[in-house]
Protein backbone atom coordinates (compact mmCIF):
# COMPACT_ATOMS: atom_id res chain seq x y z
CA UNK A 1 0.00 0.00 0.00
CA UNK A 2 1.22 3.48 -0.85
CA UNK A 3 2.10 5.82 1.96
CA UNK A 4 -0.87 7.89 3.08
CA UNK A 5 -1.30 10.87 5.37
CA UNK A 6 -1.18 14.66 5.27
CA UNK A 7 1.40 17.21 4.17
CA UNK A 8 1.57 20.73 5.59
CA UNK A 9 2.52 22.73 2.50
CA UNK A 10 3.28 26.46 2.40
CA UNK A 11 1.59 27.53 -0.81
CA UNK A 12 3.37 30.50 -2.39
CA UNK A 13 1.44 33.44 -3.81
CA UNK A 14 0.80 33.40 -7.54
CA UNK A 15 -0.04 29.70 -7.57
CA UNK A 16 -3.46 28.03 -7.40
CA UNK A 17 -4.24 25.26 -4.92
CA UNK A 18 -4.83 22.99 -7.91
CA UNK A 19 -1.32 23.84 -9.18
CA UNK A 20 0.12 22.56 -5.89
CA UNK A 21 -1.80 19.30 -6.21
CA UNK A 22 -0.69 18.88 -9.85
CA UNK A 23 2.97 19.50 -8.97
CA UNK A 24 2.87 16.97 -6.14
CA UNK A 25 1.18 14.36 -8.33
CA UNK A 26 4.01 14.68 -10.81
CA UNK A 27 6.77 14.79 -8.17
CA UNK A 28 5.51 11.85 -6.15
CA UNK A 29 3.96 9.83 -8.98
CA UNK A 30 0.80 9.47 -6.90
CA UNK A 31 -2.51 10.15 -8.61
CA UNK A 32 -4.73 10.27 -5.52
CA UNK A 33 -3.88 13.65 -3.97
CA UNK A 34 -6.22 16.39 -2.77
CA UNK A 35 -6.35 19.43 -0.51
CA UNK A 36 -8.60 20.37 2.39
CA UNK A 37 -9.59 23.88 1.29
CA UNK A 38 -8.77 26.25 -1.56
CA UNK A 39 -6.44 29.18 -1.00
CA UNK A 40 -6.76 32.04 -3.50
CA UNK A 41 -3.91 32.34 -6.04
CA UNK A 42 -2.74 35.72 -4.67
CA UNK A 43 -2.69 34.33 -1.11
CA UNK A 44 -0.01 32.26 0.55
CA UNK A 45 0.25 30.00 3.56
CA UNK A 46 -0.90 26.66 4.90
CA UNK A 47 -2.45 24.28 2.38
CA UNK A 48 -3.17 20.87 3.88
CA UNK A 49 -2.55 18.13 1.31
CA UNK A 50 -4.01 14.63 1.60
CA UNK A 51 -1.96 11.80 0.11
CA UNK A 52 -3.50 8.59 -1.23
CA UNK A 53 -6.21 7.10 1.02
CA UNK A 54 -6.05 10.10 3.35
CA UNK A 55 -8.16 11.99 0.79
CA UNK A 56 -11.12 10.06 2.21
CA UNK A 57 -10.38 11.47 5.67
CA UNK A 58 -10.42 15.18 4.78
CA UNK A 59 -13.96 15.64 6.12
CA UNK A 60 -12.81 14.58 9.59
CA UNK A 61 -10.11 17.27 9.91
CA UNK A 62 -10.67 20.08 12.43
CA UNK A 63 -12.18 23.14 10.74
CA UNK A 64 -10.12 25.86 12.41
CA UNK A 65 -8.47 28.49 10.22
CA UNK A 66 -6.30 31.52 10.98
CA UNK A 67 -5.19 34.34 8.70
CA UNK A 68 -3.20 37.53 8.57
CA UNK A 69 -4.80 40.00 6.21
CA UNK A 70 -4.14 43.51 4.94
CA UNK A 71 -7.17 45.46 3.75
CA UNK A 72 -6.91 48.60 1.60
CA UNK A 73 -9.80 50.87 2.59
CA UNK A 74 -9.29 53.41 -0.20
CA UNK A 75 -11.32 51.56 -2.83
CA UNK A 76 -13.42 48.51 -3.69
CA UNK A 77 -12.95 45.99 -6.51
CA UNK A 78 -15.21 43.51 -8.28
CA UNK A 79 -13.27 40.52 -6.88
CA UNK A 80 -12.91 42.09 -3.40
CA UNK A 81 -9.13 41.76 -3.74
CA UNK A 82 -6.17 43.30 -5.55
CA UNK A 83 -6.68 41.18 -8.68
CA UNK A 84 -9.99 42.82 -9.63
CA UNK A 85 -11.18 45.89 -11.47
CA UNK A 86 -11.78 49.03 -9.43
CA UNK A 87 -15.44 49.69 -8.61
CA UNK A 88 -15.26 52.77 -6.40
CA UNK A 89 -12.51 55.05 -5.08
CA UNK A 90 -13.21 56.88 -1.83
CA UNK A 91 -12.28 60.47 -1.10
CA UNK A 92 -11.70 60.05 2.62
CA UNK A 93 -8.91 60.03 5.18
CA UNK A 94 -8.00 58.59 8.57
CA UNK A 95 -10.35 61.02 10.35
CA UNK A 96 -13.26 59.78 8.26
CA UNK A 97 -12.54 56.16 9.21
CA UNK A 98 -10.99 56.06 12.66
CA UNK A 99 -9.97 52.89 14.48
CA UNK A 100 -12.99 52.93 16.79
CA UNK A 101 -15.35 52.95 13.80
CA UNK A 102 -13.44 50.04 12.30
CA UNK A 103 -13.51 48.07 15.56
CA UNK A 104 -17.25 48.62 15.83
CA UNK A 105 -17.68 47.12 12.35
CA UNK A 106 -15.39 44.21 13.18
CA UNK A 107 -17.36 43.43 16.34
CA UNK A 108 -20.36 42.67 14.12
CA UNK A 109 -18.23 40.13 12.26
CA UNK A 110 -17.31 38.12 15.35
CA UNK A 111 -19.16 35.05 16.60
CA UNK A 112 -21.79 33.32 14.45
CA UNK A 113 -23.38 35.46 11.77
CA UNK A 114 -24.50 35.35 8.14
CA UNK A 115 -22.05 36.43 5.46
CA UNK A 116 -22.42 37.04 1.74
CA UNK A 117 -19.70 35.16 -0.18
CA UNK A 118 -17.82 37.10 -2.88
CA UNK A 119 -19.18 37.03 -6.42
CA UNK A 120 -15.85 35.55 -7.50
CA UNK A 121 -16.04 32.39 -5.41
CA UNK A 122 -16.64 28.67 -5.87
CA UNK A 123 -20.19 28.92 -4.46
CA UNK A 124 -22.60 27.31 -6.91
CA UNK A 125 -25.85 28.67 -8.34
CA UNK A 126 -27.88 26.09 -10.27
CA UNK A 127 -24.82 23.86 -10.44
CA UNK A 128 -22.48 26.55 -11.79
CA UNK A 129 -19.62 28.14 -9.84
CA UNK A 130 -20.02 31.87 -9.31
CA UNK A 131 -16.55 32.78 -10.55
CA UNK A 132 -17.12 30.81 -13.77
CA UNK A 133 -20.41 32.62 -14.36
CA UNK A 134 -18.81 36.01 -13.70
CA UNK A 135 -15.90 35.30 -16.05
CA UNK A 136 -18.39 34.21 -18.69
CA UNK A 137 -19.91 37.68 -18.53
CA UNK A 138 -23.17 36.79 -16.79
CA UNK A 139 -24.90 39.77 -15.20
CA UNK A 140 -24.85 38.85 -11.52
CA UNK A 141 -24.86 40.91 -8.33
CA UNK A 142 -24.69 40.16 -4.63
CA UNK A 143 -28.51 40.00 -4.68
CA UNK A 144 -28.11 36.68 -6.52
CA UNK A 145 -25.98 35.22 -3.72
CA UNK A 146 -27.38 33.62 -0.59
CA UNK A 147 -26.10 34.42 2.87
CA UNK A 148 -24.15 31.63 4.56
CA UNK A 149 -23.74 31.07 8.27
CA UNK A 150 -20.10 31.48 9.32
CA UNK A 151 -18.23 31.61 12.60
CA UNK A 152 -15.36 33.89 13.58
CA UNK A 153 -13.64 33.23 16.89
CA UNK A 154 -11.51 36.36 17.06
CA UNK A 155 -10.38 39.37 15.02
CA UNK A 156 -7.39 41.38 16.22
CA UNK A 157 -6.20 44.67 14.73
CA UNK A 158 -2.43 44.36 14.37
CA UNK A 159 -1.85 47.76 12.80
CA UNK A 160 -3.79 50.60 11.17
CA UNK A 161 -2.42 53.46 9.12
CA UNK A 162 -5.11 54.61 6.73
CA UNK A 163 -5.82 53.22 4.21
CA UNK A 164 -4.11 49.97 5.27
CA UNK A 165 -5.63 47.80 7.98
CA UNK A 166 -3.62 44.78 9.21
CA UNK A 167 -5.72 42.06 10.85
CA UNK A 168 -5.35 38.65 12.47
CA UNK A 169 -8.42 36.45 12.05
CA UNK A 170 -9.26 33.15 13.73
CA UNK A 171 -12.30 31.49 12.23
CA UNK A 172 -13.99 28.30 11.13
CA UNK A 173 -14.10 26.86 7.60
CA UNK A 174 -16.42 28.69 5.21
CA UNK A 175 -15.50 32.24 6.22
CA UNK A 176 -14.38 34.55 3.39
CA UNK A 177 -11.75 37.15 4.31
CA UNK A 178 -12.44 38.89 0.99
CA UNK A 179 -16.05 39.40 2.11
CA UNK A 180 -14.79 40.96 5.33
CA UNK A 181 -12.70 43.40 3.29
CA UNK A 182 -15.70 44.23 1.11
CA UNK A 183 -17.99 44.73 4.11
CA UNK A 184 -15.45 47.11 5.67
CA UNK A 185 -15.60 49.17 2.47
CA UNK A 186 -12.29 48.12 0.94
CA UNK A 187 -10.48 45.25 -0.76
CA UNK A 188 -7.96 42.62 0.27
CA UNK A 189 -4.36 43.19 -0.83
CA UNK A 190 -2.53 40.57 1.25
CA UNK A 191 -3.62 37.25 2.72
CA UNK A 192 -1.55 34.68 4.61
CA UNK A 193 -3.19 31.56 6.00
CA UNK A 194 -1.26 30.94 9.19
CA UNK A 195 -3.24 27.89 10.27
CA UNK A 196 -5.53 25.35 8.65
CA UNK A 197 -7.06 22.19 10.11
CA UNK A 198 -4.87 22.56 13.19
CA UNK A 199 -1.61 22.76 11.21
CA UNK A 200 0.43 25.94 11.57
CA UNK A 201 2.59 27.84 9.11
CA UNK A 202 5.66 27.53 11.35
CA UNK A 203 5.75 23.78 10.68
CA UNK A 204 4.88 23.97 6.97
CA UNK A 205 7.18 22.99 4.09
CA UNK A 206 7.81 24.49 0.69
CA UNK A 207 7.10 22.50 -2.46
CA UNK A 208 10.81 22.37 -3.27
CA UNK A 209 11.40 20.54 0.03
CA UNK A 210 9.24 17.63 -1.11
CA UNK A 211 10.57 14.83 -3.33
CA UNK A 212 9.58 11.26 -4.12
CA UNK A 213 12.53 9.96 -2.12
CA UNK A 214 11.98 12.07 1.01
CA UNK A 215 8.28 12.98 1.19
CA UNK A 216 7.52 10.25 3.73
CA UNK A 217 9.68 12.22 6.19
CA UNK A 218 7.18 15.09 5.98
CA UNK A 219 4.07 12.92 5.93
CA UNK A 220 1.84 13.32 8.98
CA UNK A 221 -0.11 10.31 10.23
CA UNK A 222 -3.89 10.92 10.19
CA UNK A 223 -4.12 10.36 13.95
CA UNK A 224 -1.73 13.28 14.54
CA UNK A 225 -3.93 15.69 12.59
CA UNK A 226 -7.49 14.45 13.18
CA UNK A 227 -8.65 15.30 16.69
CA UNK A 228 -11.35 12.62 17.03
CA UNK A 229 -10.68 10.24 19.98
CA UNK A 230 -8.70 7.08 19.19
CA UNK A 231 -9.52 3.50 20.10
CA UNK A 232 -7.22 0.53 19.63
CA UNK A 233 -8.54 -2.86 18.50
CA UNK A 234 -7.21 -6.39 18.72
CA UNK A 235 -6.29 -8.39 15.63
CA UNK A 236 -9.70 -10.02 15.15
CA UNK A 237 -11.69 -6.81 15.56
CA UNK A 238 -9.26 -4.95 13.30
CA UNK A 239 -9.88 -7.53 10.58
CA UNK A 240 -13.62 -7.25 11.16
CA UNK A 241 -13.56 -3.48 10.71
CA UNK A 242 -11.53 -3.83 7.53
CA UNK A 243 -14.19 -6.23 6.25
CA UNK A 244 -16.90 -3.69 7.01
CA UNK A 245 -18.35 -5.57 9.98
CA UNK A 246 -19.95 -4.01 13.05
CA UNK A 247 -17.90 -4.56 16.23
CA UNK A 248 -19.38 -4.96 19.71
CA UNK A 249 -18.25 -2.32 22.20
CA UNK A 250 -18.35 -3.50 25.79
CA UNK A 251 -15.96 -1.03 27.41
CA UNK A 252 -17.48 0.57 30.48
CA UNK A 253 -15.63 3.86 29.91
CA UNK A 254 -17.64 6.14 27.66
CA UNK A 255 -16.10 8.21 24.88
CA UNK A 256 -17.64 11.67 24.52
CA UNK A 257 -17.77 11.53 20.74
CA UNK A 258 -19.95 9.92 18.10
CA UNK A 259 -16.87 9.15 16.02
CA UNK A 260 -13.58 7.42 16.79
CA UNK A 261 -10.33 6.81 14.99
CA UNK A 262 -9.59 3.11 14.77
CA UNK A 263 -6.05 1.93 15.51
CA UNK A 264 -4.92 -1.65 14.93
CA UNK A 265 -3.17 -3.93 17.39
CA UNK A 266 0.27 -2.97 16.07
CA UNK A 267 -0.52 0.75 15.87
CA UNK A 268 -1.55 0.75 12.21
CA UNK A 269 -4.21 3.29 11.16
CA UNK A 270 -7.50 1.62 10.18
CA UNK A 271 -9.85 4.55 9.64
CA UNK A 272 -12.85 6.21 11.26
CA UNK A 273 -15.92 4.52 12.75
CA UNK A 274 -19.08 5.59 14.58
CA UNK A 275 -20.88 4.35 17.65
CA UNK A 276 -24.29 2.85 16.97
CA UNK A 277 -26.61 2.22 19.91
CA UNK A 278 -28.96 -0.74 19.47
CA UNK A 279 -31.25 -2.50 21.89
CA UNK A 280 -28.71 -5.26 22.36
CA UNK A 281 -25.89 -2.81 23.19
CA UNK A 282 -23.38 -0.52 21.55
CA UNK A 283 -21.79 -1.37 18.22
CA UNK A 284 -18.96 0.26 16.32
CA UNK A 285 -19.92 0.89 12.72
CA UNK A 286 -17.16 1.48 10.12
CA UNK A 287 -17.42 4.84 8.36
CA UNK A 288 -14.20 5.21 6.37
CA UNK A 289 -11.78 2.29 6.50
CA UNK A 290 -8.41 2.74 4.81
Amino acid sequence: MADFGFLNIHKPDGMTSHDVVAILRKKLNIRKIGHSGTLDPFAEGVLVIAISSATRLIRFLPETKAYEAIVDLSKTTDTDDLTGETLEVFNRNADDLDIETIKASLSKMTGEFEQLPPLYSAIKINGKKLYEMMRAGENLSLHDVQFRKVKVDQITVLDYKYPLLHLEIKCQAGFYVRSLARDLGGHLIKLIRTESNGLKIASSYKLEDISKETFSEYLLEPSSVITIPRLQFNKDDSLGLQQGKFISYNNSSKIASELIQCIGESGEYLGVAAFSNLGSGTLIKPQVII
